[in-house]
């Protein structure tokens, strides 16, 4: 599937800030329950199931698109009276792909990386409950400290002082962005949220980036040959998640102790009854799902049409415009008195927090690009040059965070690998600001050209 840059630019723009608006609106919402019992719907685990839903709608749209591009591939060896047997198009994997694997086996390979995102998103939509969707998006810039954390511990990286000096920056943005919260002491503006409620849910947050960077040190150093196409990345995960959550996850839950809605029991019953007892819930989750869908397949537009980093800047203006419409929902009639976040004299605080961590990003991004620099300069790889984005890398997870990037924050070279995963492809509705990179990054096939007995160099290669 095809869209011009300009349309993918707005749909993952328009998309991507409902997928982060609706999290957090959802939970707003009131329904009648099973008990007869008008309360909020406050569902973490629903969402999930809802979110691999989502995007397992990418399964079916990736195999038309995968039907179409053979049928023109076919009458175009036809027009050419060719007798050969048609092309595969656009570069995609033939069906021996070069790591000896099927397409079935690669995927169910992908479970590990679904239950890497499935707690992770977990973690995060029960810590949503109690921070507002701003704050929210902005407390996931702690991927980026998890990750430089497992590069320098596990891959013995060193660190330069531009990449030191952005982790403090993170560390400063975050802690600003916290303090406004507590502050503030708006979790929910259609009740209230205890500022021990409030400090639970950002500590959530900051766990599930922890457990992103470990998925995204998993998939860029043992999966990062499959030969599957990014959006049939996207949806097999997707229902390998959703059946996860169905047939094993809920029932579980369903049985432990605890309050319903508090993250650690949930009633599925009673979920089920609520839903189908109000169409403003059921509306609010099928959009939510079909923008899950659109926001992947414009990010991976963008990505293709654009580049990596020009999508990373479209993220960090998201996490923008998802604070702004907040506001007018929270303003205007269109947020019904419930919906929405306020400003006060504390939103300083949150906004001069945004400032930084976007700095963050840039000067992290700059010690990235010093080290690639330092590394050809050193002639450890024979030849660099930008590849074009022949599959541009899906969304993620949930995130967050939605475009490809390694452990360490950066993001990968276009068209590099035969996929590009990254931070978590399933992290859609949870994808916000990407705190880890601006700068391009050497990426795994480009270690591959490294000149004969030159050691591996101490870069975390994405």
């Amino acid at each position: 599937m095809t869209l011009g840059s300009s349309s993918a630019v707005a749909g993952l723009i328009l998309f991507g800030t409902c997928t982060s608006l609706l999290a957090k609106i959802v939970y707003e919402l009131e329904g009648l329950g099973r008990d007869g019992v008008t309360k909020v719907f406050e569902k973490p685990w629903c969402m999930t199931t809802v979110m691999f839903c989502g995007m397992s709608f990418c399964l079916p749209l990736a195999f038309f698109v995968e039907g179409k591009q053979r049928q023109r591939a076919e009458k175009a060896a036809s027009a050419a009276g060719t007798a050969q047997e048609p092309l595969l198009p656009e570069g995609e994997p033939a069906a021996e792909p070069k790591n000896g694997h099927s397409e079935l086996a690669q995927a169910l390979m992908l479970f590990i990386p679904t239950a890497f995102d499935l707690i992770a998103t977990v973690l995060m939509n029960v810590g949503l409950l109690s921070v507002t969707a701003s704050v929210y998006q902005m407390m996931r810039g702690a991927e980026m400290l998890f990750a430089a954390l497992f590069a320098v511990i596990f891959l013995r990286r060193s660190l330069n002082r531009y990449h030191y000096a952005g982790i403090g920056c993170c560390v400063l943005g975050i802690a600003l962005v916290g303090t406004s919260s507590m502050l503030s002491g708006e979790g929910s503006a259609s009740h209230t949220v205890s500022q021990e409620a409030m400090l639970m849910g950002m500590g959530l947050i900051i766990a599930s980036q922890c457990v992103q960077a470990a998925q995204i040190t998993f998939e860029d150093f043992f999966m990062a040959d499959l030969a599957i196409p990014p959006l049939k990345i996207v949806g097999y995960e997707g229902v390998l998640g959703a059946a996860t959550m169905l047939l094993l996850v809920l029932p579980i839950v369903q049985r432990l102790p605890g309050m319903d809605g508090q993250g650690l029991h949930e009633d599925s019953v009673d979920t089920w009854h609520m839903i189908t007892h109000s169409s403003v819930i059921a509306g609010v989750l099928a959009v939510d799902m079909f923008a899950l869908l659109m926001y992947n397949v414009a990010g991976m537009c963008v990505t293709g049409h654009l580049g990596a980093v020009f999508r990373t800047v479209l993220e960090t203006t998201r996490t923008l415009f998802v604070w702004l419409v907040d506001l007018v929902l929270f303003y205007t009639p269109l947020g019904m008195g419930k919906l929405g976040e306020s400003w006060s004299v504390y939103s300083w605080i949150q906004a001069a927090g945004f400032v930084v961590l976007v700095t963050g990003t840039v000067v992290y991004g700059k010690g990235d690009e010093q080290e690639i620099a330092e590394q050809i300069a050193e002639g450890m790889y024979e030849d660099v040059e930008e590849q074009p984005a022949e599959q541009p890398a899906a969304a993620a997870s949930s995130s967050a965070m939605a475009m490809p990037v390694g452990a360490a924050g950066s993001p990968r070279a276009s068209g590099s690998m035969p996929i590009a995963m990254g931070t978590s492809v399933g992290s859609l509705n949870k994808s916000t600001m990407n705190i880890g990179a601006f700068s391009c990054s050497l990426s795994r096939s480009l270690m591959r050209n490294r000149l004969p007995n030159t050691p591996p160099p101490r870069l975390w290669a994405s």
